[in-house]
């Protein structure tokens, strides 16, 4: 474990250089599931509201949590449609410290989520127990759906689960989306089944997928659903440290050099702002979509799923407009 631990340091320099001297030690002392030491307050602990499904239990393959408890219990809940004045088409705000909605707006409208499904096709490959010092070869079954997708990798570069996982979630490589089913040890059609039995696991009822990588219409989800899959990515403390990494190195072993791959999430590093968990995506018809865990500067912890803006900068346009909102309901 402290080697694949060292591995992810390495990767993950720029995130690590955010994080400070007292993070680094922690990962030399612990493995990537131990070391996770969640900062700011504690989530609430949640109860079961009347007539909620009082037996469902968070899934044995995420580490223990109590936000957990909130992707039925909490979110479940329907929260006020006035609030920030945002431009997206779907929105969902909420409170992880306060377990409450503070704003939704067509929360639980079904829609295309274009690249935001890899965070589902990540928490597949955890739920599998994927090997990530794996390696594959990329060949016919890591080919998208959909032809002209852009992809960092080309047929027969040959690399691990964790460059597959890293250029995935952070570049959002379509290509090394579809790696995420050999790194599982899977085709893709039995990798999609396993995506969408997390979605059951998680009580995302209104949520199917038909491709790892999001380039399908198909790949249906909701705001409101979204959330709950961001705030289980955040809650794994290697799917969070990747999907929040500012880069990514991946060494392929037939390159010469690693090539580095920047984060499509433009927020990420901006002053007072600490990410647990973020994916963007687009396609022409889910258009601009981006969802979000993050601790705000004042320690409050935040999910916050954006989707369907029309425009390239309206999603960040949106979060600014949320987090002034955010910062003057709490300034009273």
């Amino acid at each position: 474990m402290k080697t694949r631990t060292l591995r992810i340091m390495l990767r993950t320099v720029s995130t690590l250089a955010v994080v400070g001297l007292a993070g680094l030690a922690a990962w030399f002392s612990a493995s990537p599931v131990d070391a996770f030491v969640p900062t700011g307050q504690p989530a609430r602990p949640l109860r079961a509201p009347p007539g909620a499904p009082s037996a469902w239990r968070a899934p044995d393959w995420l580490p223990a949590s109590p936000d957990l408890d909130a992707l039925v219990y909490g979110m479940d809940a329907r929260g006020p449609e006035r609030g920030p004045s945002v431009s997206s088409r779907a929105a969902f705000v909420y409170d992880l410290d306060a377990n409450r909605v503070l704003f939704e707006r067509n929360a639980d409208v079904v829609r295309p989520v274009a690249s935001i499904t890899k965070l589902v096709s990540a928490l597949a490959l955890v739920r599998d127990g994927g090997n990530l010092d794996s390696g594959f070869c990329v060949g016919a079954a890591q080919y998208p759906t959909r032809s002209g997708a852009p992809s960092h990798l080309s047929t027969g570069d040959c690399l691990q689960g964790w460059d597959a996982l890293g250029a995935a979630l952070v570049a959002s490589d379509n290509r090394a989306a579809f790696g995420l089913a050999a790194v599982a040890g899977q085709d893709v059609d039995r990798f999609v089944e396993g995506m969408n039995q997390v979605s059951g696991e998680l009580g995302m009822d209104r949520s199917s997928w038909t491709d790892p990588s999001g380039l399908e219409d198909e790949n249906l989800s909701t705001a409101r659903d979204i959330a709950r899959a961001t705030v289980a990515v955040a809650a794994h403390p290697t799917l969070s440290l990747v999907s929040t990494a500012p880069s990514w190195d991946i060494v392929r072993s037939n390159r010469p050099t690693p090539r580095r791959l920047f984060s499509t999430n433009r927020l990420v590093g901006r002053d007072g702002l600490e990410f647990l968990a973020s994916k963007t995506g687009y396609t022409d018809t889910a258009r601009y979509c981006f969802t979000s865990v993050f601790r705000t500067a004042r320690g409050q912890r935040l999910v916050v799923t954006l989707l369907g803006a029309e425009g390239k900068l309206t999603r960040w346009a949106d979060m600014d407009r949320i987090l002034a909102w955010v910062d003057a309901q709490a300034a009273g």
